[in-house]
């Protein structure tokens, strides 16, 4: 524990040597003359007697050492929070040039989804992006200010010289996120991955290996298939339902708007994270100590035995 307001001490403790000296100076100066006689013969006080002076000079104490600030340096504090950890892994490869409905499929996933992280603001939500390999753009955020940013940014020129579909890179990076947040503490619950593609995977990982990993992690996979040729992935179709995730076909726009809304309401849960909190404020326990040590001073001033009649 250090203190942010050593200074205070150079004022406080003058002060309290002034106040005990004229505390001592009272006491001795309106004490009748025969009690120093008659000491000899009746002993001194009880020390239990003097427990109103202790708790009035603890009282004082414990307020002159929240004065002071104290603070910890350092507090690792588990936090739970409302909803999940949701990862958004995005296709960049060429074909999501390709139009859909009134613009193309690229700029209708870019609206939907930021539409889906506005409606969303109790999740930590990121942003992955593949084409021959992944990258991942964004942890898992409350920040959605920033992430709607590098959503914004990124299309298909932002990974232009690689052209294959990795769908099993996009997952791989996604729930190593995950991992790397579990071996920091953080529970495997409530973790979610939302895949869009508009294609075949054709480089990379096994995307079936990865499905299975996912569901043997508890990572829940929805697979959004943007325009999808007929039986393209349909292996990996099948295989998200393991995971308690769900494939969408997604022909147009209105159909990724459909496919979100229900994994909204679908999506619903808790986790918990583990914070380290810098220069934590511990003066309030100080406080509440010299209220205690007040409140039971008082407490023994209604017991006559306590009562100093002098």
């Amino acid at each position: 524990m250090t203190f942010q307001h050593p200074e205070w001490i150079y004022l406080a403790v003058p002060l309290l040597l002034i106040a005990v000296a004229v505390r001592f100076w009272r006491r001795h100066y309106w004490g009748h003359p025969l009690v120093e006689q008659f000491r000899t013969e009746i002993g001194r006080p009880n020390p239990i007697l003097r427990l109103p002076t202790i708790l009035e000079a603890a009282a004082v104490v414990f307020l002159l050492v929240g004065l002071l600030g104290p603070v910890y340096p350092f507090v690792l504090n588990r936090i739970e929070r409302g909803g999940l950890q949701i990862m958004i892994v995005l296709d960049l490869s060429q074909s999501m040039e390709k139009p859909l409905g009134k613009s193309t499929r690229m700029d209708a996933v870019k609206a939907s989804t930021t539409e889906f992280i506005k409606r969303r603001p109790g999740d930590a939500i990121g942003l992955v992006v593949f084409s021959n390999n992944s990258y991942l753009v964004s942890p898992a955020t409350f920040d959605h200010d920033s992430l709607l940013s590098y959503l914004k940014l990124v299309n298909v020129q932002t990974l232009v010289n690689e052209g294959y579909t990795a769908i099993g890179e996009g997952l791989a990076t996604a729930q190593s996120f995950f991992a790397f947040g579990r071996e920091r503490g953080q529970r495997a619950r409530g973790q979610v991955i939302v895949l869009f593609s508009d294609g075949e995977n054709n480089y990379g990982r096994d995307p079936l290996e990865e499905i299975e990993r996912a569901r043997q992690e508890g990572t829940r996979i929805y697979f959004i298939g943007v325009a999808l040729e007929p039986g393209s992935s349909q292996q990996i179709a099948e295989a998200i339902p393991t995971t308690g995730g769900k494939f969408f076909d997604a022909r147009n726009p209105g159909h990724l708007t459909q496919a979100l809304e229900e994994i909204n309401t679908i999506e619903k849960g808790r986790f918990h994270t583990l914070q380290l909190t810098r220069q934590q404020p511990a003066y309030f326990v100080f406080v509440l100590l010299s209220f205690a040590a007040l409140t039971l001073r008082m407490i023994l001033n209604g017991i006559p035995h306590f009562v100093e009649l002098s």
